[in-house]
């Protein structure tokens, strides 16, 4: 039997923490497939499963993972460094480990100090960094000689926008996604549980697919909640969000109680 991943540890914590007297267990141990991940419990008695899942970038999150060492800045030598790189998602970070260096020496050695971001030059250097996934490069005055700072390039619907006065755009957003392809297996296994309440818990990372309009709902501790129930597939009666970001809360949804705020279990969080 397998333990709970650490996303699970997170939940069950938030959870227990929401919902006074309720013990959440695992249910999915490998044992047999399509399994959910965890089960409510109330005076010894299961009456909810809960799903387990998150709204990531995938592409995104395993690029920053290679290119990003926690405690190292990307140092290079031969480099005045003080460059600043946005990068696509699909950029691969062996190559850009291998070839961004000598490209921006090259760059260094021309005085050329940055590529604009719409660029239509068909210059082979403009070119090269076009291969490597680059959108944009900025030089600039460093205190740390050699250095390079890489960021993801993200959808303008992402990276930012208006901050709004309600938590509509959360509900919105979550009444789409839910419907999407990825989550089907997650609403098949709610399904089969057969559990008279069926919670979906969703993550929302750094890297998220939401929009920028739900997802700083989740950013900003005073965020306002919802105005508009979320529409929910046959699967789920409940509703969990919250995010990787150090916002106190997260929201849930229920036909009960309507939205409310949940406190998260930052102790968990930092030790899984």
């Amino acid at each position: 039997m397998t333990g709970l991943r650490d996303e699970e540890q997170w939940v069950k914590a938030c959870v227990e923490g929401a919902l006074p007297g309720v013990e959440v267990k695992q249910h999915d141990d490998n044992s047999r497939g399509s399994m959910h991940d965890l089960d409510l419990i109330r005076g010894g008695w299961r009456f909810g499963a809960v799903e387990v899942t998150a709204a990531a970038d995938g592409e995104s999150i395993a690029l920053w993972k290679l290119m990003y060492r926690p405690g190292q800045r990307w140092i290079e030598r031969d480099l005045a460094g003080g460059w600043a790189v946005a990068l696509l998602p699909s950029a691969r970070a062996k190559r850009l480990r291998s070839e961004l260096p000598i490209l921006l020496a090259e760059l260094e050695r021309r005085g050329v100090r940055e590529v604009p971001r719409y660029r239509h030059s068909t210059d082979r250097f403009s070119a090269w960094l076009g291969e490597l996934g680059v959108v944009h490069a900025h030089q600039a005055g460093t205190d740390s000689p050699g250095s390079i700072y890489v960021n993801i390039e993200l959808p303008l619907e992402r990276s930012g926008g208006w901050v709004a006065d309600t938590g509509d755009a959360l509900a919105e957003w979550l009444s789409g996604w839910m419907l999407e392809p990825h989550e089907a297996d997650n609403l098949r296994k709610l399904e089969r549980s057969g559990a008279a309440e069926r919670h979906l818990f969703v993550i929302l990372p750094g890297f998220t697919t939401a929009p920028f309009a739900a997802a700083e709902l989740l950013m900003r501790p005073e965020a306002p909640l919802p105005t508009v129930p979320p529409t929910l597939p046959p699967a789920v009666t409940h509703a969990w969000v919250m995010s990787t970001w150090s916002a106190p809360h997260g929201f849930r949804w229920s036909p009960d109680d309507g939205w409310s705020r949940f406190s998260k279990s930052f102790e968990v969080a930092d030790s899984a």
